[in-house]
């Protein structure tokens, strides 16, 4: 059942994808193998993750009736919006910003590469991140390019709240063509070292909307050889990226990924299953394939969690690091899972953001896989609670509320997990509290 997914992409199509060449696979971590080198990398790390793409200005507005999927419909409506979208009230910053405030108020130093205008909408997403302690974002495109391709403008997605709490969206992403940045060859230097000083990198399906697949693999292959981790999350977008160019790009990072995140809709679109555990072992079991992890994301039933395992004990890593494996008979799959909490929902808009934000921190940090699964859930139920995304995504106190009184309700291993996350949640939010107070006192010396 499953094998028919990868068949769609032949061998012949999957040449343009460097990373499959000898030559590539070679090249892959070859900078990294001095010991020296590893250290003095490791030792520059300045930031704990940087979101690539999907950066975008949400503009809420309530609507009568959702539009009809009529192309052209949109199309016209779309620049009708575009035109009258003066009214900040309206306005949250959206796309992977979600995930960079979920991070942030967790204690990870966070920062962006992305696309986004010098307009008011730009300015609206900066101020807002600076504010959540996201700071220095990196822009995708020079000013030039962005120009020449007549997008140097911030990207807007309308969320049309309908009757019933239902809701659509409207975006430049929906009409192409794609990618919207196709004139780009490769990330500005100063975006691209914004990925090496880091110690991880999250991104999804929405980039490919943005930036050609040469571009995406060139930074993320850089990004690895400067001991940097990969975090996958296909999204919704991943139904568009089943045969073609768009496929390859989809293999692309899975296989270059060190986390690969999705729930389970995303899983039986990727992998033609419908059950968790079977479509993450056919993610980490992908010929060419460095994860370490695949999670799957399963709402208020709580998430599973995949990882290969060395079978020579010898073999067998401290840490979470990623790496590849000659054979499947090198490695076992083994499998663990969390329940959610039970909590009032109100809209789960930025709840797999959120979630991702915990997964990142508990790989990076090397936390124990129960604590971490622990954490994620409380960090998506407590988004969960709030209505919207953006700056409504959760907030420490909350994921601590939740922890604490979960912590009273369970037993056993689960209590032991919560016990731990959340001192792993405050042991972070009191380091990062730290850094802010050195660097006041260093401004005023």
């Amino acid at each position: 059942m499953l094998n028919h997914r990868v068949s769609s992409t032949s061998s012949q199509s999957r040449q343009g994808y460097k990373l499959l060449t000898p030559h590539c696979r070679c090249a892959l971590n070859t900078r990294t193998k001095n010991p020296y080198i590893k250290s003095r990398i490791h030792s520059s790390k300045k930031v704990d993750v940087v979101s690539l793409g999907n950066l975008c200005v949400d503009v809420v507005l309530p609507v009568k009736e959702l539009p009809p999927a009529d192309v052209e419909y949109r199309r016209k409506l779309l620049d009708t919006l575009t035109k009258t979208s003066t009214d900040t009230s309206k306005w949250e910053v959206g796309g992977n910003c979600n995930f960079m405030i979920a991070a942030s108020r967790i204690g990870l130093a966070v920062t962006a590469v992305g696309h986004f205008g010098k307009d008011v909408h730009g300015k609206f997403m900066e101020d807002i991140l600076k504010e959540e302690l996201v700071e220095d974002l990196r822009g995708i495109a020079t000013s030039e390019l962005a120009s020449a391709a007549s997008i140097n403008s911030t990207l807007l997605c309308f969320v049309l709240l309908g009757p019933d709490s239902k809701h659509a969206f409207c975006s430049r992403y929906d009409f192409g063509p794609w990618p919207l940045l196709r004139n780009i060859s490769s990330l500005p230097e100063y975006a691209q070292q914004c990925l090496r000083v880091s110690r991880a990198v999250f991104t999804n399906g929405f980039i490919f909307d943005e930036l050609p697949l040469a571009v995406v693999q060139d930074a993320c292959i850089d990004a690895l050889n400067n001991e940097c981790e990969i975090f996958f999350d296909p999204g919704p977008r991943c139904h568009t990226m089943m045969e073609g160019e768009r496929r390859i790009a989809l293999e692309m990072l899975l296989d270059l990924s060190s986390v690969v995140l999705m729930t389970e809709e995303e899983a039986k679109v990727i992998t033609g299953s419908s059950d968790a555990e079977t479509a993450a072992r056919w993610v980490l079991g992908r010929s060419n394939a460095r994860a370490a992890w695949c999670v799957v994301k399963m709402g208020h039933h709580g998430a599973l969690l995949a990882r290969r395992v060395a079978k020579d004990a010898s073999r067998r890593s401290t840490t979470h690091r990623a790496g590849r494996f000659s054979s499947p008979g090198e490695y076992d799959i083994e499998i663990m899972s969390a329940p959610g909490y039970k909590v009032d929902v109100l809209d789960t808009v930025g709840c797999g953001d959120s979630f991702a934000s915990a997964v990142v921190s508990g790989f990076i940090n090397n936390y124990d896989i129960k604590s971490t699964l622990a954490m994620a859930n409380a960090v998506g139920a407590a988004t969960a609670m709030g209505r919207g995304a953006g700056r409504h995504v959760a907030r420490a106190e909350k994921i601590k509320e939740i922890l604490r009184r979960s912590l009273e309700e369970r037993t056993g291993e689960e209590a032991k997990a919560i016990a731990t996350a959340l001192g792993n949640l405050e042991r972070s939010l009191a380091a990062r509290a730290q850094k802010q107070l050195d660097v006041a006192e260093k401004k005023v010396f």
